[in-house]
């Protein structure tokens, strides 16, 4: 060799191996970067495991088909994969599930089994979709139901409630047959499908069923056994058979008794036989709505003439709930008493310590709609109002007497020393109603609980429940001071206060407060707390001065 020659850089073959094939690559010195990504670039493919593709066959062995798939190898299915519809001829497509792009020994892993899999589930789809009809054989019995076999290893899921029109204890001798099925729902993750023998026998006997709901009128008398409870009524079943299949009617928790009704179960169980009648026919829905209360005549009928409103009855408490408690008059009448009408005295016990189930009780009729089957009562309105009867008995100005309750250090808590007045009956002292020298603050400490009192009744809002009364107005009262100088028709200044129910508190001159009724205040006006308004004496009474705003 001459060593002499200069040293010429020829062309390198370079060989890679690269899933079984062997990939030349001329190259001119070292790889560059750049043509590295070009190199595998060329291979990168779009296909992924778990794919289904469309191959073409490219050989046919004794035993499988070479599939190419557009891989840098080919795959291989055995012949016992095939579908009895697939064409095995050279250049012939098929679709194929990619189980692996490259095995161990470098090999495309195909399979054609799960690729028919693939295609049934997508069909299955498109059946749940439209409610289409699909075959299937029934394989045997498990726990509530049937497995049923849908071809191309795709099992599904037959309730024991879907397998006939009719509830059936024994269908053993649906194994092994074949039948169609209509899917009720499928999950491709999961690989569950549900199906219904049911649906597809309801379709083939539509007509039957049509022609039975029409041969029923609405107001017959008919007989039915329970088949289930719910909190809202009760499923009666009034016919079965193999042609019509099950008919069930609702009988509602309202039409099971004119009375009231706290769950179908406290009546009927379930197995039970009983009459009802039909009150509805929904043909379009094939739905029926039953009743048992109208088998019997209405007891509100004459409830109206009965039960006047303001008429005054005997009733006993037959159900208590939180907004209120129910009292019966008489079998199957029964109205609410709301919780607001149960006493005078405001309370934030629950309805159930204020009396008890059973229990004798008189209602006043506030209220009855005859056609709801309804009626408001109350039992507090069958007594006077005790702040009613304490204002009668001490009107406005009155001087009452009574002994300190309670000092809230704002005001004082005073209750009356009178065995007419109810006990729940106590008037108010504010601080600014002690003295008229003395520093209000320091004057309201002088007043222990069971301190005996004179004070002055001022002002009462029976509805609120409120007694005013003051001590520095037995002294001096610039209200009566006014009473003597005011007359019908003067205009006078006076200063907003609040709202009260539906008067306005006002304030005049040396402190008085005075109310205008709601008659006397212009529509749809809205009054500021502390803006000066003037308004006209209407009226001047022996404790009061009628005022207008208008």
């Amino acid at each position: 060799m001459n060593n002499n020659n200069p040293v010429v850089n020829l062309p390198v073959t370079i060989r890679k191996l690269s899933s079984n094939k062997f990939i030349e690559e001329i190259c001119q010195g070292q790889f560059e970067d750049q043509d590295n990504a070009l190199f595998e670039d060329s291979f990168v493919n779009k296909i992924k495991e778990g794919d289904v593709v469309e191959g073409v066959i490219t050989r046919i062995n004794p035993n499988d088909v070479v599939v190419d798939i557009g891989l840098k190898s080919d795959g291989r299915i055995l012949i016992k994969e095939l579908g009895c519809n697939d064409e095995i001829i050279i250049g012939s497509k098929i679709r194929v599930y990619v189980e692996r792009i490259e095995d161990y020994h470098g090999n495309v892993v195909l399979s054609r089994e799960k690729a028919i899999r693939d295609e049934k589930w997508n069909k299955l789809e498109e059946d749940t979709v439209t409610r289409a009809e699909v075959s299937g054989v029934i394989k045997r019995s498990i726990k509530c139901g049937f497995i049923v076999d849908l071809g191309d290893g795709i099992s599904a899921f037959l309730p024991l409630s879907h397998v006939d029109l009719k509830q059936v204890k024994d269908a053993k001798h649906l194994i092994e047959t074949e039948q169609k099925f209509i899917v009720l729902k499928m999950d491709k993750k999961q690989g569950n499908i549900v199906v219904s023998r049911k649906l597809v026998l309801e379709k083939l006997h539509a007509g039957e069923k049509i022609k039975f709901l029409e041969s029923l009128n609405e107001g017959d008398i008919i007989e039915g056994k329970i088949k289930s409870i719910t909190h809202y009524g009760v499923f009666v079943g009034i016919h079965e058979s193999d042609v019509v299949g099950v008919i069930d009617g609702l009988l509602h928790i309202t039409d099971i008794s004119w009375s009231r009704v706290s769950h179908p179960s406290a009546v009927f169980a379930c197995g039970q036989t009983i009459k009802v009648k039909i009150i509805k026919i929904d043909k379009e829905n094939a739905k029926i709505s039953l009743g048992v209360k109208q088998l019997e005549d209405s007891p509100w009928q004459d409830a109206e003439s009965k039960y006047p409103v303001d008429s005054v009855h005997k009733g006993y408490v037959t159900s208590i709930e939180d907004y209120g408690l129910f009292v019966e008059l008489r079998p199957g009448i029964e109205g609410l008493v709301h919780s607001s009408e149960i006493t005078w005295v405001k309370s934030n016990l629950p309805v159930s310590s204020l009396v008890t189930r059973g229990q004798e009780v008189y209602v006043k009729i506030l209220s009855i709609d005859i056609a709801k089957s309804r009626m408001s009562l109350s039992m507090k309105r069958c007594v006077d109002n005790p702040w009613q009867v304490f204002i009668n008995k001490y009107l406005p100005g009155s001087i009452v007497s009574g002994e300190v309750k309670n000092n809230t250090g704002s005001y004082v808590s005073v209750a009356f020393n009178d065995s007419e007045i109810d006990e729940n009956v106590e008037g108010t002292i504010y601080v600014k109603d002690l003295s008229w020298s003395k520093n209000s603050s320091d004057e309201i400490k002088k007043y222990n609980v069971g301190d005996k009192i004179e004070a002055k009744v001022i002002r009462a809002n029976v509805n609120r429940a409120r007694i005013y009364l003051g001590i520095k107005q037995i002294e001096y009262d610039p209200l009566e001071e006014l009473i003597k100088k005011v007359k019908v028709g003067d205009k006078i200044q006076v200063i907003v206060g609040k709202r009260e129910d539906n008067e306005l508190v006002v304030e005049v001159e040396n402190g008085v407060t005075l109310l205008i009724d709601q008659e006397h205040l212009p529509e749809n006006k809205k009054f500021s707390i502390s803006e000066k308004i003037e308004v006209e004496v209407l009226g001047v009474e022996k404790y009061n001065i009628v005022l207008s705003a208008k």
